[in-house]
Order: C-alpha cells, then structure tokens, then sequence
C-alpha cells in the first residue's frame, strides 16, 4: 500500500477512535418534581453536573404544580421518576396506582412552625389560622404534629390550604393567616420579616419519609437498567453536592429562584451539610409513619404496610457493591 494512503488511513482512524468501544447510549427519562426547597438538592444537581448523562441517563428535571400533577406525571409515563414527598406516592398507591420509593433525599419531619409577632405562646395560638401547603401533605403533617407538641388540640386551630412555603410566609404578611410551617429557606424569610418561630421540628427526631425518589413497579420491571443507572447517578449527586458546595449554590439559587445569600447558604448547610444521607435508604419506619398519619385522616384507609411503598434493591446494590463507599474515598 502507498505510504502517504497508509498515513492518511490511520491518521483517521486516530481521528474517529476505536470502534471497539463505542460510547454508551443515553436512556431518555423525565424528573418530576413539584416544588422548590433545598431537600431536592440531589436531583437537580445530577442533572446540572452531567451525573445522570455520566451514567447513561439523559436526564431533565421538570417542574409541576404541585405534586398531584406530578405523581400523575409518573403514572401516564410522561416521567420516569419523581423527587417528591412520600405522602404523594403513598396516597396515590392507595388509589390504585403502582408507585413506588426506591431511595430517600430527606428522611425526618423537617419543619420551623413561625408566628406573627404578636403570637408568642401556645395559649396566643388559639383559635388562630395555620397555614399548609394542602391537606395530606407534609406541611399538614408538620402543622397538626406541631400544634400537638405544644400541648394544643388540633380543634383549637383552624388549618388553611395556602400553597408553598413562599406563598404562606406571604400569606401571614399579608395577615391572610397568622402562623405556618416552614422549611429551612421560609424559616430564613420569615426571621428576616420579624416573625416568632414557636416551634423547630427537626429537633424532635421524629421518624419520617419526605423528599424522596420515587418511581412505579411497572418501569422497574420494563427497564430495570435505567432505574438502577438513574439511581447510580442520584447516589453520585448526593456525594458530588458535599464536595462542590459553590457549584450547588449555583444551582439552588436556580433551581430555587432567588439570588438571597442566606436563604441559599443556609439550604446548603442544612439539607446537604446535615439531613441527605449518603446512604439513601429509605426508612421503613419512617414511611409507616407517613401511612399512619394518611389512616388517622381517613379511617377507611386499608391496613397496609410500609414495605408495599418501597423498594431498597437498587440502593442495596451500590451498597454491596462498593460503589457509595468509593465515591467517598477520593
């Protein structure tokens, strides 16, 4: 063969590179998620780092209003995957529908109850309005447990549907109602504007399931691969977001709309520094819990248990595997 064609051929082939080892194929998912607090840290972060892309997923995180739109998101196949509370997955199961909690972003009832200023006691709270996201909700939980720790009747109080936790803080500036429950990022605004907090919930220790990952039985048994892949990459994020802390503000504020340096900063410190495991589990104890509170709403609810919600197979095999412990060792 001519010398120069030789050259030219394997210059390119060096070009193109081996074909033996074609890149892997990306899977197409959706993530659904319905609101805007740092508890899902981890699913926005795998998306902005190229995590999900790294392990085989072309994944893009979706906002709807609201997780009942979400979860029905799941359901018609318009999303893969969900980063929502487990009382959306747990309610919508009892309603006929296959889904299921394969890892937890943030295991415990992580709420700030906050007051008017004028509200400085249990006793100042009642006959007051309390502010939740809707009923069966998180929110609803954190509001009625806290009402109770402070020795108060859930009758004494009077539980308005307002929306999220930007909505309500506005709410009570507005004096539509006169207390709410917060997350982290509300607990800051509302300092900020001068109201009481009354009550930290997340002192309490109180066993519960709340952002979590959540899909349906139906795609872990068409497609198992992706969700152990999706998982794979939401694991990483989890460790990728402890490591990188000015590249997940970049990303909170995104994700979370606002440029407010505490309100981000104190997120960060919060969700990823103290509650995220690096082993996402998700808690049975703390799921049954989330199934008690649906039954103690609606007595009809039937008796089920926590391990018809869950399903820990894809996080135990990056447990055993190794794969958690040696993102951690670099």
């Amino acid at each position: 063969m001519n010398i120069i064609l030789l050259q030219s051929l394997v210059f390119v082939l060096l070009l193109i590179g081996p074909v033996s080892a074609p890149a892997q194929k990306l899977e197409r998912a959706i993530v659904a998620f319905g609101s805007s607090g740092g508890n899902l840290t981890p699913f926005w972060v795998g998306r902005e780092s190229g995590l999900y892309r790294q392990h085989g997923v072309d994944a893009d995180v979706v906002f709807f209003r609201g997780s009942t739109i979400a979860i029905n998101a799941l359901v018609t196949k318009d999303a893969q995957f969900a980063g929502l509370g487990a009382s959306s997955a747990v309610l919508a199961k009892l309603g006929g529908m296959d889904t299921v909690l394969i890892a937890t972003a943030t295991p415990g009832l992580l709420f700030y109850l906050i007051t008017k200023k004028e509200i400085k006691s249990a006793n100042d709270l009642k006959g007051k309005k309390i502010a939740v996201s809707r009923p069966g909700t998180d929110s609803d939980l954190a509001a009625r447990v806290a009402v109770q720790r402070l020795g108060l009747a859930e009758k004494d109080v009077a539980f308005v549907s307002v929306g999220a936790d930007a909505e309500r803080v506005m709410a009570m500036s507005q004096n539509v109602v006169d207390a709410t429950v917060v997350t982290v990022a509300g607990y800051v605004a509302a300092q900020k504007l001068g109201f009481n907090t009354l009550l930290d919930l997340s002192q309490a220790n109180i066993p519960y399931e709340a952002a979590s990952l959540i899909t349906t039985q139906t795609l872990i048994r068409e497609n198992p691969d992706l969700v152990r892949r999706f998982t794979r990459g939401f694991v990483a994020a989890i460790q990728y977001a402890q490591t990188h802390r000015d590249f997940t503000l970049k990303v909170l504020s995104k994700y979370m709309r606002t440029e407010d340096k505490d309100i981000l900063n104190a997120s960060y410190d919060y969700f990823v520094g103290r509650v995220i495991p690096r082993m996402p589990y998700v808690s049975e104890k703390g799921l049954q819990a989330v199934i008690d509170f649906i039954r103690q709403r609606n007595p009809q609810t039937p008796n089920v248990k926590a391990q018809d919600f869950m399903d820990n197979r894809f996080i135990k095999e990056l447990d055993e595997s190794g794969f958690i412990q040696k993102l951690y060792a670099k």
